[in-house]
C-alpha cells in the first residue's frame, strides 16, 4: 500500500476509534470536527485533529494502566540520543521487541511522541525530506517506512487484529529529550 492511501486507511481509523473508544472524551466541537474531516478529509485540520488526539493520549496515559519500554535489543543498549523506540503495552501484557528481556521503563506525554505503528515502525534516518518522514530533529530527518503517525490512539495501537504484519510490537517513536526515564526493567 502507497503511503497516500496508508495515511487515509490511518485517518479513517483514527475517526472510528475516537468515536467508538473515546467519546466519553469527546464534546460537541469535537464530533463536528469528527464529522467534517470524515465528510471532507482532513484538509487543514491537521492541528485540531491532533488536539483531540493529545486530550485521548494524556487520559490513557494518565489511567496508570500502560508501560512503556524501550527494550535493549543487544547486549548493549542502544543510542538513545535523539530518538527512542518503545513499545506501549498494558501492564499486564507486556510485548517486547524481538524477544527482548530488558530496557529502560520511561514515563511519556503525547508531546514526546513522533509517531506509533502496530508493527515494527522501520524508522530509519533520512537523506532528505520524503512522504514518510516523521520529524526532524537537531537538523536530521527520520522517516518512518511502514507508515508511523501521532494519529493513532492507545487502543488502535494495541489492537492486535489490526495488523497483517508477522510481527505486533506496539511501536513508539519518542523525541529523546521529552521523555523521562523511570527505571531500568527486566522480564526475567
Amino acid at each position: 500500500m502507497n503511503i497516500i492511501d496508508l495515511r487515509q486507511k490511518q485517518l479513517i481509523e483514527l475517526l472510528e476509534s475516537l468515536v467508538h473508544d473515546y467519546s466519553f472524551l469527546l464534546n460537541q466541537n469535537d464530533y463536528a470536527l469528527i464529522n467534517h474531516i470524515s465528510e471532507s478529509g482532513i484538509g487543514n485540520f491537521k492541528a485540531d485533529l491532533e488536539r483531540i488526539v493529545e486530550k485521548v493520549w494524556e487520559d490513557e496515559l494518565a489511567s496508570g494502566q500502560y508501560k512503556i519500554i524501550s527494550w535493549n535489543k543487544n547486549v548493549d543498549a542502544p543510542n538513545r540520543d535523539k530518538i527512542t523506540f518503545a513499545t506501549l503495552s498494558y501492564q499486564e501484557d507486556l510485548i517486547p521487541f524481538c524477544n527482548a528481556v530488558d530496557g529502560v521503563e520511561y514515563k511519556i506525554s503525547y508531546d514526546s511522541l513522533l509517531g506509533a505503528c502496530p508493527k515494527d515502525a522501520a524508522t530509519l534516518p533520512a537523506s532528505k525530506l520524503d512522504d514518510y518522514t516523521i520529524a526532524i530533529i537537531d537538523g536530521e530527518a527520520y522517516s518512518s517506512y511502514n507508515g508511523a503517525t501521532r494519529l493513532i490512539t492507545p487502543k488502535q495501537l494495541i489492537r492486535l487484529e489490526q495488523t497483517d504484519y508477522h510481527t505486533h510490537y506496539n511501536e513508539l517513536i519518542l523525541d529523546s529529550k521529552k521523555i523521562i526515564p523511570l527505571h531500568g526493567y527486566s522480564r526475567k
